[in-house]
């Protein structure tokens, strides 16, 4: 846009729902999209769509937006859920805060219209590669209590090494039974992974993410691109859940979307 005014000078929080992207026209005609893009396209249609309808004059004293495509959304039906898998990657980036990953899941929940998923996989992403056990283990023992809740049926990790793995594998009361590889990272699987893993009863799967799948300066200039410059600033990914649901005896893809938290660096704001 072309303002040089801050539209929303005080948003510290927005929150987006994408809906179920699977039937957004403006993806299917970008098939090759890497999942930065698809994450990027979701903030800004979503985030257009709710500017256009929004009171400029309210904007300014803003403070959190619910970005909602309500379009695409679409609740489960009860009738179908025993014929669905649901799987939910949680990638959190607010490592200092993982009480959100009870709204991570949360709102993922409340997207689909449903009490429970079959699995979550957590991610954090370290493009340093510099993460150690210990820097998953708080957020693991929220998982467990959402376990324990009957939230989330089995859990999962992404992008641990065979020697990480097995150190949360011991210590966990509830074991992740899956590991998900980027084989961009390391194009084979690793036979020490895959040994343990079968020893263990693991499932290894693959995936495309990127080290950091929402880097801050793409994430900024999305925003830029739907209000100012000033009002890209500062900006940073809390968390992001990716959800799937899979009809299990055709093994398709019914439902695809994202919810997305979104924060202000207040500490470098004006």
């Amino acid at each position: 846009m072309a303002e040089t005014i801050p539209l929303f000078p005080k948003l510290g929080n927005i929150v987006v729902q994408s809906g179920n992207i699977v039937n957004w026209n403006r993806l299917k005609r970008k098939p090759n999209n890497t999942p930065t893009e698809e994450i990027c396209e979701c903030i800004s249609a979503c985030l257009n769509k709710h500017l256009e309808s929004a009171d400029r004059n309210q904007l300014q004293y803003t403070t959190e937006l619910f970005c909602e495509n309500k379009e695409f959304k679409e609740k489960l039906p009860d009738d179908e859920r025993d014929n669905l898998k649901i799987t939910v990657k949680v990638i959190l980036y607010n490592r200092e805060n993982p009480e959100v990953i009870n709204d991570a899941v949360d709102k993922a929940l409340n997207e689909l219209g449903v009490s429970f998923v079959e699995t979550v996989i957590l991610a954090i992403p370290d493009p340093n590669e510099d993460l150690t056990v210990e820097d998953f283990k708080p957020s693991w023992q929220i998982l467990q209590k959402l376990v324990d809740e009957q939230k989330i049926l089995s859990l999962g990790v992404s992008d641990l090494d065979k020697t990480k793995f097995e150190q949360l594998f011991t210590w966990a009361s509830v074991k992740p039974i899956i590991d998900q590889v980027n084989l961009a990272s390391c194009c084979v699987m690793p036979e020490d992974l895959r040994e343990f893993a079968k020893q263990h009863d693991i499932l290894l799967l693959t995936h495309n993410d990127p080290p950091d799948v929402l880097p801050l300066q793409q994430l900024q200039d999305t925003i830029r691109k739907s209000s100012t410059q000033k009002d890209g600033d500062f900006w940073q990914p809390s968390w992001i859940s990716r959800y799937s649901v899979i009809v299990k005896c055709r093994g398709i893809i019914r439902t695809k979307g994202y919810v997305i938290d979104l924060i202000k660096d207040i500490k470098r704001r004006n």
